[in-house]
């Protein structure tokens, strides 16, 4: 059962797609749009130490949901370019 808790796919209303919006992110964490852009923006000027994970696609903040899913269930920050994801293979 633990497993199961600790599986991203139990996650309701967790988006299915790989990069979040903030409005996205902020709805999983149950704060509001404002609330979530605060910490984005620490987690730039921190560079990586605090606040939501976030990157910068053009002009655009973007969650990583793997990076999201690892806040909610452990609490834990990753720094996002030192972080070792596996490689996701489409089987369609």
């Amino acid at each position: 059962k633990s497993e199961r808790l600790m599986d991203a796919s139990a996650m309701s209303g967790v988006p299915a797609a790989p990069l979040l919006t903030v409005d996205e992110a902020a709805r999983v964490l149950r704060v509001g749009r404002s609330l979530a852009y605060q910490p984005a923006r620490d987690y730039d000027s921190s560079g990586g130490l605090s606040g939501l994970p976030v990157i910068h696609v053009g002009g655009c903040l973007r969650v990583p949901r793997w990076a999201l899913v690892e806040l909610v269930l452990t609490g834990r920050v990753v720094r996002l370019c030192d972080a070792e994801v596996p490689v996701v293979v489409d089987a369609s």
